[in-house]
């Protein structure tokens, strides 16, 4: 059950004289609302709100696969602008929402401070989620008339162009944790003659858009009786490894909440060893078998902290060799079928 989330920070602009009014979340650990209005402000310098009024911005940071994600939206006066972008850090996507506030509100304010304007759009691969149409302050600038032209003169020597380069990590909470490492409890019906539990550890390591996963599990014996000759049976118990993949999807995540990290489609395979013991007879004896099932279904992880996960995972369970037990002078006491599973535990994220 997959870790990752963290109590969100918020922050709304509570000055009435600034240009911007700024709605901001995201994950514990990242640059907090106050931090990214200071940088906005700083990067405007002494700028009072236009006639048409203040800038809305709406900002939130979530994990996606290894990294972060960011998604933005500005609006003055029926203008609206909506943007994505994806970074390693959140301080590169805080850096880069500041930036973009920023210049919907005076597009001078990059060159101002020294960034190129053409950094806005490589900062952590910066994507426009759909056509921004120009702001009304910007709209208003191209309006004004150009000032008369004098005599040619030579062009000023100007130093180099710079590029902005991206911050440093400053924290481990910066980055999306790759490896997870768990143990929860798992309830299945159909693998055993009626409802049973098992205990399970898992480990696993996000690879891009996808989760992959390495687990065990671990059935204590279980009664089946025999349907012919009630009072007798065996008592089944089963041992198994298993391997499994899942989608990550990020934009199926923000539609949850930015704290969820979900998995749609899941898959795999497990293969162990089931194991059974008569009873109620004179002789009673015992067996053992192979055990391989296809294992498909989906996951969710809330995360509570960055370092920690509840997971719940639901999933359907088709054997494809599956033992068959039989106490001799009663005939057969359990075959396993097709098994319906429900599985909740704790995970770290590393």
């Amino acid at each position: 059950m997959a870790p990752c989330v963290a109590p969100l920070a918020s922050s709304a602009a509570r000055a009435d004289d600034r240009p911007f009014a700024l709605r901001w979340t995201a994950p514990a650990g990242c640059p907090e609302g106050a931090a990214v209005e200071a940088e906005i402000t700083r990067l405007l310098g002494d700028q009072s709100p236009p006639s048409s009024g203040a800038l809305r911005a709406v900002g939130a940071i979530a994990p996606a696969g290894s990294g972060f994600e960011l998604h933005i939206e500005l609006s003055r006066d029926g203008w609206s602008s909506a943007r994505t972008v994806r970074g390693a850090t959140c301080r590169a996507l805080a850096d880069a929402g500041a930036l973009i506030v920023a210049m919907a509100i005076d597009p001078d304010a990059a060159a101002r401070s020294g960034t190129a304007a053409a950094d806005d759009r490589s900062i952590a691969g910066a994507r426009p989620a759909n056509p921004a149409p120009e702001p009304p302050a910007a709209a208003a600038r191209a309006a004004e008339p150009a000032p008369p032209r004098g005599p040619p003169t030579a062009p000023p020597r100007s130093a180099p162009p710079t590029r902005a380069r991206a911050r440093p990590t400053e924290g481990s909470a910066e980055r999306a944790p790759l490896f997870r490492v768990g143990l929860g409890g798992m309830s299945d019906l159909g693998t055993m003659q009626r409802l049973s539990g098992a205990i399970e550890p898992w480990a696993g390591v996000v690879v891009g858009p996808a989760r992959l996963e390495a687990g065990a599990s671990f059935w204590p014996g279980r009664r089946a009786e025999s349907a012919a000759k009630p009072g007798t049976g065996g008592t089944i118990d089963l041992v198994a490894g298993s391997l499994t993949a899942c989608a990550l999807l990020p934009p199926l995540e923000r539609a949850v909440r930015p704290d969820f990290e979900v998995g749609v489609p899941c898959a795999g395979v497990e293969l162990g060893r089931m194991h059974a013991e008569g009873y109620g007879v004179s002789d009673p004896g015992e067996g053992s078998g192979v055990w391989v099932a296809l294992r498909s279904g989906a996951a969710a992880s809330w995360i509570v902290a960055p370092w920690m996960r509840l997971r719940l995972r639901l999933e359907a369970v088709v054997p494809l060799e599956r033992p068959r037990f039989v106490l001799e002078g009663v005939g057969e006491v359990h075959e396993p079928s097709v098994a319906a599973r429900a599985a909740l535990g704790l995970e770290l994220a590393l």
